[in-house]
């Protein structure tokens, strides 16, 4: 039986150890890439605003400054209202647990233990201000994140630039480089617009439901909704639960109503209305917005969830131009 002999060229070895090598460095800065798609993607988002400023000779750094002021100053005005608010119900929940409790024994005739809830509502407190904290200290890559996406927006009309190799065989490569970048621009900004008009729907329906409820704190509550509705699925359970904390404050009853106001809100925000809105904001399928989010969830958690839509429709609109190219 003759033995075959395989031979390895160098070139071939080189190749596999440098393939290796850069796959093993892009996993070490992957944060680095999360953080620089996440600027690009807030490029997309202030680009019009810079287009229609640069028509009034408006400065570009007034411009993004304007919006960098704006989010930070609606995030902090949430967080300073509502922060005091669910500490201070918190400890008035924990006083009148044991009443609720005698209450809910006697309604379904079973023994319960306050101890265990009120552990659990005494760590609220606690749990809020160490999320506070955590984002007090990733305050340099906020700063980051800033300065890319101002520089993006920057070196936008050059950007194209950086794609040319993708159509060497192409004698309009750079009209077709700018189509490209213009088609994820407008694939992506329609994902945030998208969401803009999803934070705004769900704030409003936060809004009503809270105060038909008659729920105290009804606006900033509804405006945390709202923001927290960029994180799928883990968002609008974590803006539900000080409303509900609030409303336990008022009775029980209104607890539990806030609590099935907020799963009613969540099944029809993550059934219906996320996949509508994205359908009319980027053109795709529901279904499709279904898959993409519960992918993005199951491989990288929460930021995979946030950033599965821009990650898919960039994917999908740089596919699609590479596919044209090679007809």
């Amino acid at each position: 039986m003759e033995t075959k002999k395989i031979e390895i060229s160098q070139k071939t070895i080189i190749f596999t150890v440098g393939l290796i090598l850069s796959l093993w460095f892009l996993y070490q800065v992957r944060s680095i890439i999360i953080l620089l798609f996440i600027a690009f993607i807030l490029m997309t988002a202030v680009n019009p605003l810079v287009k229609i400023a640069s028509r009034f000779k408006i400065p570009t750094i007034l411009v993004m400054l304007v919006v960098y002021f704006g989010l930070i100053t609606l995030i902090s005005t949430v967080i300073a209202s509502l922060v005091p608010a669910v500490v201070q119900q918190t400890k008035d929940i924990s006083l009148a647990l044991p009443t609720y409790m005698h209450n809910l024994e006697d309604v379904f005739n079973t023994q319960l233990d306050p101890n265990v809830a009120g552990s659990y509502l005494s760590s609220i407190p606690s749990n809020l201000l160490k999320i506070a904290a955590g984002a007090f200290s990733n305050i340099m890559n906020v700063l980051a994140l800033f300065f890319m996406a101002y520089y993006l927006v920057l070196e936008r009309p050059k950007l194209h630039r950086y794609l040319l190799r993708l159509f060497d065989n192409d004698k309009d490569q750079e009209s077709r480089a700018e189509a490209l970048v213009l088609a994820v621009e407008r694939q992506v900004g329609g994902w945030v617009r998208g969401e803009l008009v999803l934070m705004l729907i769900i704030g409003v329906m936060t809004y009503v439901s809270l105060i038909l409820l008659g729920i105290p704190y009804a606006l900033p509550l509804a405006v945390l909704a709202g923001i927290l509705e960029a994180v799928p699925n883990l968002g609008p359970t974590i803006a539900a639960i000080p409303a509900i904390l609030i409303g336990l404050t008022v009775s029980p009853i209104i607890g539990l109503g806030a609590l099935i106001a907020s799963i009613v809100i969540q099944q029809v925000e993550s059934n219906w209305i996320v996949p509508k809105v994205m359908q009319s904001a980027t053109g795709t399928e529901p279904l499709v917005t279904i898959v993409v989010l519960l992918i993005g969830f199951t491989l990288g958690g929460v930021a995979g969830a946030v950033l599965s839509m821009p990650i898919y429709l960039t994917i999908q609109t740089v596919v699609t131009a590479m596919a044209a190219n090679k007809k």
